[in-house]
């Protein structure tokens, strides 16, 4: 008995569902046309510049993720864009660029992120790659179709490329058609050499049998290359005398030696030299190669060319004595603890005693100027014999004629930067060339280098002891910019510039006689006013409406009441270094966000205002707040009768208001001081001798690492333009130091070219002179080529047939094949 079969169930199947494959192959179609490649909406440049410019797109596909990219060099500006017209004009570019392109040989590079520009001689492309290997023969040839598919119905105008197998392998699959032509491009990478292509007659013969139409009698076109590599001769030796602690010598003390920074490399560099013999171009009957017979003789190669390869590490003496001290940036213990003086001069390392007493700056004074008699005593690993000379070159004022002055200028631009549009290590904040923290962080790293941490920490030791010397004589450091502490420099020049401030106010406060031993005075800490100047020293009881501390006459203006304005004598803002600034910054940042928080940071932001505010009404008695406003701050004050404030100074909770309420008529002369030079000076001589080991490197690495710049710059390296920027110090040191190495090796580079070159260039053809120098290095006989590479060529009817072989350990071949479409 006949079942009834439900037709439904038989042919309920929708074959409208779209595949897998076929999504792929419209995703790669759509991609195509979003960026405008059919040969319809190609433009035609007419010049183009040296830089690639690429855009991608991701595709997935069966699980595996591909990166479509576009490269194209990129067009001349303001030049006009010109519209293919026909597929002729494209497939004349590319035959142009196939033919040209066997000027190339395969490790040639011209900046595109994949060979096949080079080889084929491409000004744009597509490129297919998978994210992982694409080595299954299957997905391979699914891919291939996909992609010849959709360069067909989109009538892609640019070859469009498959990268396949590993990608070490460099192989690549690639199509371009036309309506008559089709170009075929294949790669083939073999482990081994196969006996057939081994020599110029197999690859000759296997040319042909790729070429579809006849060609005429040595018509082929060669270009040959032969790399050998020459190593361990007299002429690529290292002569270079390594002077880097020269300066120690017994015969005394030689600064010249010095200053001069160690640079380049104290061994061999060069690994090994690679000559290449190069035929640019000869016909297949010029030359016989073969398995059992080869005329082809390097020594008659038209050219000669040598690129020379450096050792993986090699030793830099710049960059050996910079790592040295970039090594001592995590030390944490006292630099004075590798004397054993870290206890008579009353420091405590903050991580080993945390819960002590902290240290007072009297009992630092009273150690430093020699009251504990083991400091006095101390005599340290560098002789005298060495330490005078060194410190007499960081202090040249310390003794008459010196040879070795401080510029009368001082500049924070170096002068073989003048000029240069990169700049070495140019991010880096440091201290005026050849200033006093130049030499000191110079001389510090070569005694650090010669004598290991006991060198430096004596040489630090001492430079403290003469900075002490001079604050208490009130003698100004030389090599230091004048001013404020700069914040374009470095902290260590930073804290040099307030010690000289202090020097300065103490000098100029005490009227010259700043010269006593003590020399403290009328300017101790612990005063809390100025001194009265002469003029007012009989009017210490003033009655509040008497005008006092006046500068001059500010113009015709006046108060509101009718009365002259008068500038105010005022005391000068103190100057603050970096370090200083971020201690105020996070101190206003812990305060909190409360209302009494926030009066208390109004308060320590204004008591320079407060300083000024109290200066006027001592003054202008009577002022009111909008004649105040009227001199320090003109824009917020308005003329209207007879003066009055501006809208910004009447918004709500507005601290001058408070301010202004708060002042007393009190003359500059007999306010508390906004700067105590006193304190300032021995806050700084204690940062300085309390300082670890790793925070001493750091004040002294800036300096370092621009004098190895100035150094790398005299000898001919050239800076990147890195432009560092947020990022912490001891990163952007890294930076620097990596830059500087770099650096150092290209130098090294130069040197190996001068030297075994003479006036060629590397890469370029060598000269008679070079040709003959190179050849007596060996003995005038070349070893075994390591590389050898062939490029052939034929112009047939149909196009330009190219064919690559490069033979090595392994072999690679790579062809541009064109043939006619016949259509049926």
């Amino acid at each position: 008995m006949n079942e009834e079969i439900d037709e439904y169930d038989i042919y309920h199947q929708d074959f409208t569902t779209v595949s897998e494959w076929e999504v792929f192959v419209a995703r790669l179609e759509e991609v195509i046309n979003e960026w405008h490649l059919s040969k319809s909406m190609l433009k035609r440049f007419p010049e183009y510049t040296k830089k690639w410019i690429t855009k991608s797109e991701e595709i997935k596909f069966r699980g595996i993720q591909f990166t479509l990219s576009y490269h194209m060099l990129e067009p001349v500006k303001n030049t006009n864009d010109v519209e293919y017209t026909d597929d002729q004009s494209l497939l004349s570019e590319l035959q142009k660029g196939l033919w040209e392109s066997a000027s190339n040989f395969m490790e040639d590079v011209d900046g595109s992120p994949f060979p096949v520009s080079n080889w084929f001689g491409l000004k744009r492309y597509l490129m297919l790659c998978s994210s992982s290997p694409l080595v299954d023969g299957s997905i391979i040839k699914i891919v291939m179709s996909s992609v010849n598919i959709a360069f067909g119905n989109v009538d892609c105008s640019v070859p469009l490329f498959v990268k396949i197998r590993e990608h070490w392998q460099n192989v690549y699959l690639g199509v371009y058609e036309d309506n008559d032509y089709k170009t075929s491009i294949d790669t083939i990478h073999l482990k081994r050499i196969s006996n057939h292509c081994s020599h110029l007659n197999g690859l000759m013969s296997l040319f042909k049998s790729k070429i579809a139409s006849p060609i005429a009698l040595d018509a082929v076109l060669i270009s040959a290359k032969l790399c050998y590599e020459l190593k361990d001769s007299d002429t690529f030796s290292w002569k270079q005398r390594n002077n880097s602690n020269e300066f120690l010598s017994i015969d005394g003390f030689d600064v010249k030696k010095l200053i001069e920074l160690p640079f380049g490399a104290e061994k061999n560099p060069i690994h090994s030299a690679c000559l290449n013999a190069i035929w640019p171009q000869f016909r297949e009957s010029a030359i016989v190669d073969s398995s059992t017979f080869s005329d082809i003789d390097p020594i008659m190669a038209p050219t000669w060319t040598i690129t020379l390869k450096l050792r993986n590490n090699i030793q830099c003496q710049l960059s050996e004595i910079i790592d040295k001290m970039m090594s001592l940036l995590d030390e944490r213990n006292l630099l004075m603890d590798i004397l054993g003086l870290s206890k008579s001069l009353g420091l405590v390392n903050p991580l080993h005693k945390i819960t002590e007493a902290p240290i007072t700056i009297s009992k630092l004074v009273k150690a430093a100027i020699g009251q504990n008699t083991s400091v006095t005593e101390f005599k340290g690993p560098i002789t005298d014999d060495l330490l005078m000379p060194l410190l007499y070159y960081v202090f040249p004022d310390a003794i008459e004629n010196s040879n070795f002055p401080y510029p009368d200028r001082l500049d924070l631009e170096s002068k073989q930067s003048e000029g240069s549009e990169s700049k070495l290590c140019s991010y880096i904040k440091t201290s005026p060339e050849d200033g006093l923290v130049w030499r000191l962080s110079v001389t510090a790293i070569r005694l650090l280098d010669a004598g290991g941490l006991p060198y430096l920490a004596h040489f630090w030791y001492e430079f403290v002891q003469e900075l002490q010397y001079r604050w208490e004589h009130r003698i100004l450091l030389p090599g230091v910019t004048e001013g404020p502490p700069n914040a374009r420099t470095c902290l260590l020049h930073q804290k040099l510039q307030l010690l000289n401030c202090c020097v300065r106010r103490v000098s100029q406060g005490s009227g010259g006689g700043g010269g006593s031993a003590g020399g403290m005075g009328g300017n101790s800490s612990e005063d809390e006013f100025y001194d009265c100047s002469e003029s007012e020293a009989g009017e210490e009881q003033l009655p509040w409406d008497r005008p006092v501390g006046r500068l001059t006459r500010l113009g015709n203006e006046t108060l509101k009441n009718g009365a002259p304005l008068y500038v105010p004598r005022t005391q000068d803002p103190a100057p603050k270094t970096e370090d200083q600034l971020e201690e105020d910054a996070e101190l206003m940042v812990r305060l909190g966000d409360d209302a009494k928080a926030s009066e208390l940071r109004a308060r320590m932001m204004s008591a320079s205002l407060l300083s000024d505010m109290e200066a006027f009404k001592a003054a202008n008695p009577g002022a009111e707040l909008c004649d105040f406003v009227h001199w320090y701050s003109p824009r917020d004050w308005k003329p209207d009768d007879g003066g009055s404030l501006g809208d910004r100074m009447l918004l709500p909770g507005n601290p001058w208001v408070e301010a202004w309420n708060v002042a007393r008529p009190v003359p500059a002369s007999r306010q508390r001081r906004l700067f105590d030079e006193t304190r300032e000076a021995e806050q700084v001589l204690h940062f300085l001798r309390s300082r670890t080991i790793g925070a001493v490197a750091e004040l002294l690495l800036p300096a370092v690492l621009k004098a190895g710049a100035l150094k790398a710059m005299e000898e001919g390296a050239t800076g990147n333009g890195s432009n560092v920027g947020g990022v912490d110090k001891r990163r952007t040191f890294e930076i620097a130091a990596r830059e500087l190495f770099e650096a150092e090796k290209e130098s090294c580079r130069s040197v190996c070219v001068r030297r075994i070159l003479g006036s060629s260039a590397e890469g370029k053809p060598l000269d008679v002179a070079g040709r003959t120098r190179v050849l007596n290095a060996v003995g005038g006989v070349l070893p075994p080529p390591f590389r050898k590479e062939f490029t052939l060529r034929v112009k047939d009817t149909v196009g330009p047939q190219i064919l690559r072989a490069a033979l090595s350990t392994d072999m690679t071949l790579v062809g541009a094949f064109t043939e006619r479409i016949v259509c049926l």
